[in-house]
């Protein structure tokens, strides 16, 4: 699971440690963020609107950030 947090400004970052209103994201199911674009579990979750492209950029990222123990695990 990956966090996904809004600023003021309508950025998504991702990252367990920073500030402000987040939402959880699974990463171990590339149809994971496809899902919550459907279900609008951004928008919900984050409590304003999201622009795609955010979202976009969270799917990259969260595709380049190594799963924690995953090292030679099949996703």
């Amino acid at each position: 699971m990956v966090r996904v947090v809004r600023s003021a400004e309508g950025v998504l970052s991702v990252g367990t440690g920073l500030p402000g209103r987040g939402a959880w994201l699974c990463r171990d199911r590339p149809d994971c963020v496809d899902l919550a674009i459907r279900r609008k579990a951004f928008e919900r979750a984050l409590r304003g609107p999201v622009d795609l492209a955010e979202v976009e950029k969270v799917r990259v990222a969260v595709q380049v950030v190594p799963v924690p123990g995953s090292e030679g695990r099949a996703l």
